[in-house]
Parts: C-alpha cells; structure tokens; sequence
C-alpha cells in the first residue's frame, strides 16, 4: 500500500509534468497562434518569440522567414502600386484595363477627364461607359487573337458640341493556364485636333488648287487665242489685258501666301516705333485712290486731332488696313453709301473702326471670316475677286502688336470691322 511518500512522489511528478506542458507546450503555441492572428491580419512587423520549446523552435524560426518575407513582397507591392498610381495619373491619355468579362476594373484621371465621367464605372462593362460599337471591335479582336489591335472611333462626349476622335490601342495583359485572356489593357488618344487640322489641309490644297487654276485657265485661253493665225489688234489689246489683270490676281496670291506662311510659322518680326495713326490711315486711302475711283464710292475719314500715339510696324499695319479697306471695298461698295473710316481712343486702346453698307456677313460665318480662305457665300463669292487671305493677314498683324480684331453686322446692314491697339507707354502715362 502507497505511503505519504509515494504520494508526494506523485505530485510532485504532476505538479512538474503540468509547469513543463505549461511553459513548453501551451505558453508558445499562445505566441504562435497570437503571431499568425497577426499575419493574417496583414501585420507583418518582425516575429519576436520568447517561448524556448523544442517543439515550436523551428516553426518559430519559419514564422520570423515567412513575416520577413511577407514585409518584403508588401512594401515592393506598395512602391509598384505607387509608381503605377503615378504613371497612370502622369498620362494625358486614357487608360482602361478590364477583366475577360470586359468589366471595368481600373481607369487613369485622364479617362475620366477625356470622357466627362461622373460616379463610379468600375465594375461596368465597357459597352455601358464606352457606347462604340468601334471600341468594342477593337476591344473583342485583341481578346480573340491575342496580338495588339489599333483603331479609331468617334462619339458624342457630353459637354462638348463636336464630336470627338479617338484613337484606341488594346492589348491583353495575359493568359491563364486553361488558354483564357486575363484582361485588356485600352491606351485611348484624343486627335480630334490633329483629324481638324487634316480637314484644313485638305480645304486648304482644294483652294489653293481652285485660286492657281481659275487665272491660269483664263491666261492659257487667251494665249490660244493669240495664237491664232487672225486676230484683231482690239482682240490683242483685251488679251493682254485681262492676261495682266489675271497675272496681277496671281502675284497677289502667292505674296499672300509667302505673308501668311511666314506669320504663322515663324511669327511677325515687327519694327515699332511711336506713330500718328490718323497720318496712317490717310496713307493707306492715298495709295488705294485707284480702286476707289474705280469702285465709284466715297471714303469718308473720322479722325479727331491729337490721337493718342501708338507703336506699331508701320509696314505691316499699313498692310492689315489695306486689307480691311480693300475688302470693305469689294463687299461694301455695291450697298451704295460711303465707306467710313474712324478711330478714337478707347481706354487704354486704341479703337479703328471700317464701316461699310454692303450686305453684311451672316452671323454662321462670322466666327470664320478671318479663316484662311473662307468667304462668305462659298465659291460665288470668288467673283468679287481678292485672294481670301486678307482677313486671315489682318487678324495675325493686329494680334503681334499685342491688339485684337473684331467684327460686327448684320445681315443687310453693312459690315464694321474693329480694330484696337494698345497704347504706347508714353501715351498710357
């Protein structure tokens, strides 16, 4: 039979097996259980055990290699999430990336701009935000083949009055194992303005075309007549001078040309000096008295003394109100009337004003008169001759000395063009 000593054997043998589970056993496994809560948390700060037991040595050792890991792959995921996050906002184009349903999934600031979208669209499907039967042609060609697609669209955004043009790169991200496109990647450029400027060109080499062909015809019909074997020497004296007038139309042209090419590419260089522009504007009617009297019409001057003076390049503005008073001319003249010429200060400008009682310009073309070659009424307006550079001449002139050019009509109420300069310093003062 077990005595007192027996007992306390045992006890003590309990009491030790207890403290050794306690502090061996359950005491780390609380720390590894606390320390994967954490990870799985997301908290992956260094693994610091202090349990000792021979059980939990090694798994310990692999926690503090899997949090250090874990640290590592995190910050490297957030610097690459920050560098995409500032590429993507860098970007004036669009970028859309979808998943294989075509789903939405992340788009750039400049997507969002371009296309006026409000609220949240991810998770939409691309037909939903994007309503371009083109879009989703390019968009379904890269999922099905895998090579990188181009193409162009256009639409309606919301906000603006034209429609816009877009150009459109998709390209998938990837494939999975079963053969299945991960998602597309869609790069979208606005050139609505460079599809613009291709129209102008396009209108600009028809009018040049039309504006060399037209003379050209009538100078080669004439020499065909000279060349005949009978001609009278009044037949020879109308040839030769509708040959000169037309020549004369030619010369005109191509001095335009080279004036407005020169303007708009490389910029007006202009010499200023302080000047009177009343005595100006009294030059400009005195080297124009031809056409005047050949026109029949009555240029009436409107110019109070002691006008404030103005700095220009008496060259050029010379030749922007040639230009003025010449179309004032060709336009104005058959209204009957006398053609008004005025100028007086206004503020800190200079005001010059040329008024006309011809028909007048409709309101639809007035934001276009100073337009290379555009005319008022389209090619029946050729007849009242002038290369339709004038204006376009006009406005780059008044805009390199700092001014502005206007206009104001009505149709069957003539025509005032406007133009201001600012005032010298000295005159300011």
């Amino acid at each position: 039979m077990p005595g007192p000593v027996d007992f306390l054997v045992v006890a003590v043998l309990l009491t030790g097996a207890f403290w050794w589970v306690r502090t061996s056993l359950l005491g780390p496994a609380r720390e590894l259980m606390a320390v994967l809560c954490r990870l799985a948390e997301g908290d992956y700060r260094p693994v610091m055990l202090t349990g000792k037991g021979p059980f939990f040595g090694r798994a310990a050792r692999d926690l503090r290699v899997l949090a250090e890991t874990l640290s590592r792959q995190k910050n490297l995921l957030a610097e690459e999430e920050f560098s995409l996050a500032v590429i993507l906002g860098s970007m004036t184009e669009g970028v859309v990336i979808t998943g294989s349903d075509f789903r939405i999934r992340l788009l750039n600031a400049a997507a969002t701009a371009i296309f006026h979208l409000e609220g949240g669209v991810t998770g939409l499907l691309l037909a939903e935000v994007f309503q371009s039967h083109e879009l989703q042609g390019v968009a379904k060609r890269a999922a099905v083949t895998g090579v990188t697609q181009h193409g162009e669209f256009t639409l309606r955004i919301p906000g603006r009055s034209d429609r816009c043009h877009m150009a459109v790169t998709a390209a998938v991200l990837g494939f999975s194992k079963e053969g299945n496109f991960d998602g597309l990647l869609l790069v979208l450029h606005d050139v609505t303005r460079l599809r613009e400027l291709e129209s102008v060109r396009r209108e600009f080499v028809a009018n040049i075309s039309h504006e060399f062909r037209t003379p050209l015809s009538v100078i080669n019909g004439y020499l065909e007549t000279l060349g005949e074997d009978e001609f009278s020497p009044e037949m020879l004296g109308k040839s030769v001078m509708v040959m000169q007038r037309h020549c004369d139309r030619l010369k005109r042209l191509i001095e335009d040309l080279l004036t407005i090419s020169r303007m708009e590419e490389k910029g007006v260089c202009l010499e200023t000096i302080p000047v009177d522009m009343g005595f100006v504007l009294r030059e400009v009617v005195k080297q124009m008295e031809t056409e005047i009297a050949e026109r029949a019409v009555e240029v009436r001057l409107n110019i109070p003394a002691n006008l404030p003076p103005v700095e220009v390049d008496v060259y050029r503005i010379e030749q922007a109100f040639t230009n003025l008073l010449a179309n004032a001319l060709r336009h104005g003249a058959s209204g009957g009337g006398a053609i008004i010429i005025s100028a007086a200060q206004s503020g800190r400008e200079l005001g010059i004003s040329f008024r006309d009682h011809g028909p007048g310009i409709p309101l639809k073309d007035q934001e276009h008169i100073f337009e290379r070659f555009y005319r008022v009424g389209g090619d029946r307006a050729r007849q009242t001759g002038g290369t339709g550079l004038g204006l376009s001449i006009v406005k780059n002139v008044v805009s390199a000395h700092g001014g502005r050019v206007t206009v104001e009509s009505s149709p069957g109420a003539g025509a005032v063009f406007w133009v201001f300069l600012p005032l010298s310093l000295a005159a300011k003062s």
